[in-house]
């Protein structure tokens, strides 16, 4: 087990994005000179908080030595922009604009990358695409899937088409609403026929840890199970057993600080 030391450091910060926006994020710092980096990334209509997760996690990685970087996505928490011009592209523009300024301020050398939900895929996708920044992954509850689940399974849709309904609702208020906490445009709703992790999961060399049920999700563990049949490097998948609304935070932290500081 890794050995954990005492002292933490916090700072608000703000990430450049290479479109212009600024993205509010939080630094959590070891008080000597970190051992690696590691940036958080949470999941649709949450913050950079995830709910209280990233902080304790955050807390716990830098008493073990690591410096993380978590970060707002546009239109969440206090980053400029809006959901709706959200779009997968966009999102892999968040983590190399973010993994640039945890190389420049925290640390050089790959981070570890971690995602939850929505930029689970995403983050996947980097990993594979940029192999040389990211050293070590971790997914949890990650959305693989993003055509099934923004089109495939939804009612408004059929057969690959926006009804008549939604696609109304869609010009009139340049979004619909999939929570209430997010709400998804016309960019990333056509990016989803395109744009498909799961292809792209043996080309990760990355170790990478996936922890299923920490905290609510609408991603089937299903999901989780063949992604992680799909990885040709080091992997494991961590299922958090139900009900997930207590008490999972402790676990999913205790496995991911094992999987980041061990061997593989």
């Amino acid at each position: 087990m890794p050995v954990r030391t005492a002292e933490v450091v916090q700072r608000t910060t703000t990430v450049r994005g290479h479109d212009g926006l600024r993205l509010a994020a939080t630094a959590v710092l070891p008080a000597g000179e970190p051992r690696c980096t590691a940036l958080l990334l949470h999941g649709e209509g949450a913050d950079r908080d995830q709910g209280g997760f990233y902080v304790r996690l955050a807390a716990e990685l830098a008493g073990l030595g690591v410096a993380s970087l978590r970060v707002d996505l546009p239109g969440h928490g206090d980053s400029e922009g809006t959901q709706e011009e959200l779009s997968l592209s966009g999102l892999l523009n968040v983590i190399s604009a973010s993994l640039t300024h945890l190389r420049d301020h925290e640390g050089p050398g790959p981070a570890m990358l971690l995602a939850t939900g929505l930029t689970g895929g995403v983050a996947a996708g980097y990993a594979a695409r940029r192999a040389d920044e990211v050293a070590k992954v971790v997914l949890f509850n990650p959305l693989i899937d993003y055509q099934e689940h923004f089109a495939d399974a939804n009612p408004a849709w059929s057969g690959g088409f926006l009804g008549t309904e939604a696609g109304r609702a869609l010009l009139a208020d340049g979004h619909l609403r999939v929570s209430d906490t997010f709400v998804v445009g016309r960019a990333m709703l056509n990016e989803v026929f395109w744009l498909q992790p799961r292809g792209v999961l043996p080309v990760i060399t990355a170790p990478t840890l996936v922890v299923h049920g920490a905290g609510p999700t609408d991603v089937p563990a299903s999901s989780s199970r063949s992604a992680v049949e799909a990885l040709t490097c080091p992997s494991r998948l961590v299922e958090i057993a139900p009900p997930v609304d207590a008490h999972w935070q402790a676990p999913a932290i205790r496995v991911t600080t094992e999987w980041l500081l061990g061997s593989h």
